[in-house]
């Protein structure tokens, strides 16, 4: 499961919000988590909340979820019931995380005994890959390496050009 963790600044407005759109919406092939940090956010446009709403309902299709934090605008409570809100990051993390995962925290390193392994997406071509153990792994369609941790969450690894 891929989780992302977006960082806005300034007005969100039609700009910001359809390209964020238009980025989770390609990365929603496979349910994934975003995590929208809304500290550095000035003001929320009438055409911003219609695209978090946009975002919120993609994710309902998906199996994806998305939740933000560090608003410091009003939220009215029709937003509040499409999307959720917290104050820290910390606390918006650990609601995504539950929301799929359970108790214990992503980065656990406790190893579980799996015969048949599980199954995760490639986070580059989307391929359908089975693993049995944490770790770095190689796609062998599109050659990308990604580290998977316990819970199945796929981190990539930045190439540097």
């Amino acid at each position: 499961m891929k989780s992302l963790l977006f960082r806005l600044a300034g007005i969100f407005s039609a700009e910001i919000g359809s390209e964020l759109y238009l980025k989770l919406k390609e990365e929603t092939h496979s349910p994934s988590l975003f995590c929208l940090d809304f500290t550095e956010v000035s003001e929320v446009t009438e055409v911003g909340w219609e695209f978090l709403r946009k975002m919120a309902e993609r994710c309902k299709e998906t199996g994806s979820k998305v939740a933000g934090f560090g608003l410091k605008t009003q939220i009215s409570e029709e937003a509040r019931s499409q999307m959720s809100f917290f104050q820290e990051e910390s606390e918006c993390i650990l609601f995504l995380e539950s929301f799929y995962l359970g108790e214990a925290p992503a980065n656990e390193q406790i190893p579980t005994p799996s015969a048949e392994g599980k199954t995760i997406h490639c986070p580059e071509c989307q391929t359908l890959l089975r693993f049995k153990q944490m770790g770095d792994h190689l796609c062998p369609k599109c050659q990308t390496k990604f580290f998977v941790n316990l819970k199945g969450w796929v981190s990539t690894y930045e190439r540097l050009l």
